[in-house]
């Protein structure tokens, strides 16, 4: 065991039951089962979880039929064979699995529909009469108050779900009351303005939770654990309970007999970053720590930590007692497992894009650095290929990195190539703009220095050239092309675009009319060789280099936010020009709303609907509206790329086998980059 991470594999006891360690993948929704029941796919996805060595496993099920079956059913028998399947393929690793008993903020009863209910008839806003808009499958509209019989038959659906969940085999259930979700509100007098028994104070508040755990030990027995998960304080605006609330409230459910508590950050609806890359890790482990001050049964925390050494760190200093782990297992389901033997060097990172998260809405869950995940069924590990062959792989980005990387695994003899300095391609830039993104670069080129895969850098392949190397199989990774600009100035050396920065930061010349712009490019090769460092770059980008005080960005796609956000925190004057008519449109729901309020707070000038009309030495002429308007800048870049099939149509037909993958094929962010590549190699 890593002397460092102690703590954090010592066994601990949750109910009647003892974790193999202090990890707990929770529950989510994975959208990998089929009609509501269990598929080899979402079998072989907890497996491969279990087999990484984390303690404690919870799967999404529900209570109630809904309109869509992303979870797991619990309101029927007919789902007990086929839980115990998934039970058994946990159990076989050593893994302790929970059944998770949600349902958001709808519910069906008998065979009527699927419906938005609430205590109240109000919505998770607080507010009467606002429409609730959830995404998914319903059309904004205020939710009905449950009446007094539907919250008992509630509760004794809550029980049947646990019965039949301890019938399959779970070691455990969890309730979960957060988030903002139907008991979550019960509990809030935000959203709870009920007259009677289940409204008022906060044990009144409280008595639909606890009728449902009372239902759970009435069918399953007083010794079954029973864990839930609850918000630390709602962070609502205005708020309806804070921490010092949620320690009364944790005090009441141990003495009802919950085991182990998830303390969670918020509700969905609050208007504060509680996930998003530009939080910090660790920032809501004093909620956790709160409850645990006011209970003596175990209490995790987990709401933005995804470094096992933060996560040893919290434990170990006795903050909490478990940490929740789900991006971060995700992204690596190794992680216990390497973090318990010390190769830390070797967890594949998270970088928070959320992406996993916003499955849950278009499900199934896959991951932007493991493109390994759902699909562990038909790629349970890389299979040695029956041919060996001669594989060349042109474009060192995260693409082609994945691709060398599988075919190397597969035992095919890989050679890399890459024009500039350094692998990294398109994450060269976005590990500046994104300082997530560093780490995943350093891990990507680690694994392909590890492997026996010759990397040529500083090469631009030709037509010619492979004829000469007579590969087997080519796959083309060079990312997309720059989107030509067809406006008069186009040519002038206040513009660059998203090639000219790469290959600066890469260390390929630019060749731009200016001293600077042939001056610049010889130190940023030695830059990129020798001290290439993301932090350092973007402590540089407050000066000249390369953007200078004043900036228009021609593009308000995701790249062009980020890098908005990055210069403008770095003393630039910034302008999104976007000829659309919405801002960010590529960015998830979870990042989109806090891009835009960071944009707006910085002063960053966003410009709609425009058409760009020229580029002049001292800034751009746009039309707005029908109206000519003048924008000052120095420094012009142009984001916006399209897809690059020049190299893929002289090698038609020249080489036995040619994949193209990534931008070049069609644009897309990291996970589908990484995605086309792990497929690529695949099928090689």
């Amino acid at each position: 065991m890593h002397k460092g991470l102690k703590k954090l594999f010592e066994p601990i006891q949750v109910g009647s039951m003892v974790l193999k360690n202090r990890i707990k993948l929770p529950a989510m929704t994975v959208g990998m089962g089929k009609d509501e029941g269990i598929s080899e796919q979402i079998k072989a996805f907890y497996a491969e979880m279990a087999k990484g060595g984390v303690g404690f496993i919870g799967t999404s099920c529900t209570a109630t039929k809904l309109i869509q079956d992303p979870m797991l059913g619990l309101y029927d028998d007919r789902f007990i064979p086929g839980l115990r399947e998934l039970v058994e393929a946990v159990h076989e690793y050593g893994a302790k699995v929970y059944a998770q008993m949600g349902v958001g903020y709808s519910w069906a009863f008998d065979d009527g529909p699927v419906e938005l209910v609430s205590p109240s008839g109000i919505t998770v806003s607080g507010r009467p009469g606002t429409p609730f808009r959830m995404g998914g499958p319903f059309e904004p509209t205020t939710p009905r108050a449950l009446s007094r019989e539907e919250i008992h038959r509630v509760a004794e659906a809550y029980g049947d779900g646990a019965r039949r969940a301890k019938e399959a085999g779970f070691d455990a259930v969890e309730v979960i009351a957060s988030v903002g979700y139907v008991i979550a509100q019960f509990m809030s007098p935000l959203t709870n303005k009920r007259t009677d028994e289940y409204g008022g104070s906060l044990e009144n508040r409280m008595r639909f939770f606890l009728e449902i755990i009372e239902n759970i030990k009435k069918k399953t027995g007083k010794d079954y654990p029973i864990t839930c998960r609850i918000s630390g304080a709602d962070l609502m605006d205005p708020a309806g309970y804070d921490l010092e609330d949620t320690k009364r409230m944790a005090r009441i459910l141990e003495g009802a007999g919950i085991n182990q508590i998830d303390v969670m950050a918020g509700w969905h609806n609050a208007p504060v970053a509680m996930v998003q890359t530009q939080v910090p890790q660790g920032k809501w482990v004093y909620l956790a720590e709160g409850v645990k001050s006011a209970v003596r049964i175990p209490v995790a925390a987990g709401t933005q930590i995804q470094d096992v050494r933060i996560a040893e760190r919290v434990v170990a200093l006795g903050k909490v007692d478990m940490v929740y782990m789900s991006r971060a297992l995700i992204a690596d389901p190794g992680l216990p497992n390497k973090a318990k033997d010390g190769r830390l060097k070797d967890i594949r990172p998270c970088m928070n894009c959320c992406r996993c998260m916003e499955a849950s809405d278009n499900p199934p869950v896959y991951c932007s650095v493991n493109a390994r995940v759902g699909r562990e069924v038909e790629y349970p590990y890389e299979k040695p290929s029956a041919i060996d062959k001669k594989v060349l792989v042109i474009g060192g980005g995260p693409g082609g990195m994945e691709a060398a990387r599988i075919a190397s695994l597969r035992g095919h003899r890989v050679t890399l190539c890459d024009q500039n300095l350094r692998l990294g391609g398109a994450l060269l830039l976005a590990s500046i703009t994104n300082w997530r993104l560093g780490p995943v670069l350093k891990y990507m080129t680690r694994e392909i220095r590890r492997l026996p895969i010759e990397v040529n850098l500083n090469t631009r392949v030709t037509s010619q050239m492979i004829d000469q190397m007579r590969p087997d199989v080519v796959v083309l990774a060079v990312g997309g092309a720059v989107l030509p600009l067809n406006v008069p100035g186009a040519d002038r050396s206040i513009v660059l675009d998203r090639e000219n920065v790469e290959g600066l930061l890469g260390g390929r010349p630019v060749r731009k009319n200016g001293l600077g712009m042939r001056v610049l490019p010889y130190f940023a090769s030695v830059l990129a060789k020798y001290f290439y460092n993301p932090s350092v770059l973007r402590w540089l980008l407050r000066f000249h280099f390369p953007f200078k005080k004043n900036v228009v960005i021609l593009g308000g796609n995701y790249g062009g936010c980020e890098l908005a956000e990055t210069l403008v925190n770095r003393g630039k004057e910034v302008t999104i020009i976007e000829e659309s008519g919405r801002i960010g449109a590529d960015i998830g729901i979870i990042h989109r709303w806090l891009f835009m309020k960071n944009l707006r707070e910085a002063g960053v000038r966003m410009v709609t609907d425009v058409k760009l009309l020229e580029v002049t030495n001292k800034g751009v002429k746009i039309s707005l509206a029908g109206s000519p308007q003048f924008i000052q800048a120095d420094t012009v870049i142009k984001v916006g790329i399209t897809t690059n099939a020049k190299l893929s149509q002289e090698l038609e037909g020249k080489v036995p086998f040619l994949y193209s993958i990534g931008d070049c094929k069609e644009q897309g962010m990291l996970l589908e980059a990484v995605a086309s590549g792990f497929l690529a190699g695949q099928k090689i």
